[in-house]
């Protein structure tokens, strides 16, 4: 690579200037000195960058020189696999037992005695009236109002008793999904990110106007590359790749949205790569 660049009679200024990458970068990514260089995907990036500074065509140099040049696949530690991180799933919070229903018990012996003494009560007056002169109507009122509050008593046990199981829950749901995105730094048109605290990383893209989209994953497969006009949308799940990258062409028409979050491009250019590292939680 540095001799192209000499080729081309580009100095490492000249260079910086129009890659946006520290000179000192520049210079390890000539010297074989990767180690230098801000992480694995990183260093694939400025490599990326620089070759295509100079001419050269990017995925020929890694196929070329794959066992010299880092691969996240053979650098990164190995990690669980995704179906069995999802297997740890969180303990199932015991719900609490509602009081009400270990009180049922006492309130029907309670409303089982009281009709019992309703009923008693029923008859004897029954007997009484029969026995004796029918009674001033005033009486008969003052009777009826000394009637034992059933349905009020009723109503009491009835009333729900409140319980945190619906607090719990909400704040379980809260913790469950932590999502954090944050920005490392950009470097000309590109920008990097570094998703983690969750296990999803799903993509939501729409579009006010016409744009060129290309998305791959680290490893360069791509997953869509052409121009998508205004209403269209699209959807993705990349819960299973280390790293994404999209390239807009029309940053402006973009409505980007990752974990039901809206993301803000951090550049004004309208010509925009964001490059996501994905770090997954671990429970």
């Amino acid at each position: 690579m540095r001799e192209i660049r000499e080729e081309k009679q580009l100095s490492l200024d000249d260079l910086q200037r129009t890659t946006k990458i520290q000179k000192r970068y520049l210079l390890a990514i000539e010297e074989g000195r990767y180690d230098v260089l801000p992480g694995v995907f990183y260093a694939r990036a400025f490599i990326k960058t620089y070759a295509e500074a100079v001419g050269l065509d990017p995925e020929q140099l890694f196929d070329e020189f794959s066992n010299e040049l880092p691969n996240p696949q053979k650098d990164l530690p190995d990690r669980p696999a995704r179906s069995e991180r999802m297997k740890r799933t969180a303990p199932p919070v015991p719900k609490k037992k509602s009081k009400l229903f270990s009180l049922l018990p006492m309130v029907a012996a309670v409303a089982a005695i009281l009709l019992l003494a309703i009923g008693i009560w029923y008859f004897a007056q029954g007997n009484d009236r029969a026995q004796e002169p029918p009674p001033e109507e005033h009486d008969v009122e003052a009777e009826v109002g000394e009637d034992p509050g059933v349905e009020e008593v009723e109503e009491e046990e009835e009333q729900p008793e409140d319980n945190g199981s619906d607090a719990a829950e909400d704040e379980q749901a809260e913790e469950a999904d932590e999502s954090e995105l944050v920005h490392i730094e950009s470097v000309g048109n590109r920008s990097y990110y570094e998703l983690s605290g969750t296990d999803r990383f799903d993509v939501e893209i729409t579009f006010d106007g016409t744009s060129y989209v290309a998305i791959e994953n680290g490893l360069g497969n791509t997953f869509f590359a052409a121009n998508a006009g205004e209403g269209d949308e699209q959807t993705y799940d990349f819960s299973g790749e280390e790293e994404i990258e999209f390239n807009f062409g029309a940053s402006t028409f973009v409505n980007l949205t990752i974990n039901d979050e809206a993301f803000e491009f951090p550049l004004d250019t309208p010509h925009q790569r964001v490059n996501i590292v994905f770090n997954p939680s671990e429970r």
